[in-house]
């Protein structure tokens, strides 16, 4: 099961690393009729994934195989090429034998992204605390208006109303390798909790006596403020960090006439 965005082939160490990407019209059968042109070339799918998001009427095949040292490629290349449904290709070999699931540059909900290890993120946490008053206060602002933007972009881009904005937070959360999140709100009194297993922030540190998920407490403030056009404040009063099964977040209205920035600065812990 391939579980890392970027490795290295070991399958065969005596064969070439093989790249295709696809740009195909997207038909019905479109991705089986390229699946099986690879199989009847004898080449294994070793990683593969499909997009269509952009233009649901086009797709894209990025595919990585192994072929035994010498094998004519540039061949098959142009017989897929010559398909119908074939839009353009582009192939080549990875010298280094490494496999990696994104074009560059990478986009995330709409804007150019870098891939950065937990740990990396953890580290610029750290140095932050080190050297940056009410550094815990910044960061959930921050986080705050990341949570905003997810928002709004997945407003665009699907139908997102009161009844399904946490579940697609769900899944953002999950395909983003941020955690495994479970809610519980009342979306009409503002109030809830929202609980996160395998926070990526909480697991990379080292234990600590107060909860350290300031971020993510911000951005679910902004992600649920923007999804239910009213304000919320979110503070974290459990954390793996300190010992505990899970991260809890309290979902709270903003009292009237406050500014949900005064309430997250330096407050958010």
């Amino acid at each position: 099961m391939v579980r890392d965005l970027y490795m290295f082939s070991k399958v065969d160490p005596e064969a070439d690393v093989v790249w295709f990407k696809i740009n195909y019209e997207n038909t019905l059968h479109s991705e089986a009729d390229i699946t099986a042109f690879f199989a009847d070339k004898d080449l294994d799918i070793r990683f593969a994934y499909l997009d269509s998001s952009e233009d649901p009427s086009k797709g894209k095949y990025v595919m990585f195989t192994e072929a035994k040292k010498g094998r004519d490629i540039k061949s098959i290349a142009e017989e897929l090429e010559k398909k119908d449904i074939v839009l353009g290709l582009d192939w080549g070999y990875s010298k280094n034998r490494v496999i990696q699931s994104v074009d560059f540059p990478l986009h995330i909900l709409g804007d150019r992204a870098v891939m950065i290890r937990a740990k990396t993120f953890v580290n610029f946490l750290n140095v932050l605390n080190e050297h940056v008053p009410q550094s815990e206060g910044l960061l959930t602002i921050v986080g705050l208006r990341n949570g905003e933007g997810a928002a709004r972009y997945l407003r665009g881009v699907t139908e997102m109303d009161d009844s399904n904005f946490l579940e697609l937070l769900k899944e953002l959360l999950m395909a983003a390798g941020w955690g495994i999140l479970d809610y519980d709100m009342d979306v009409d009194e503002l109030k809830g909790s929202a609980r996160i297993r395998e926070s990526f922030i909480a697991g990379e540190y080292e234990d600590s006596d107060t909860p350290v998920c300031g971020y993510i407490s911000g951005f679910l403030a902004g992600y649920i403020s923007e999804s239910l056009g009213k304000v919320v404040q979110v503070r974290e009063t459990r954390c793996e960090s300190m010992g505990d099964v899970l991260c809890e977040h309290i979902i709270s209205p903003v009292p009237e006439g406050a500014k949900i920035e005064h309430l997250l600065r330096g407050g958010s812990n």
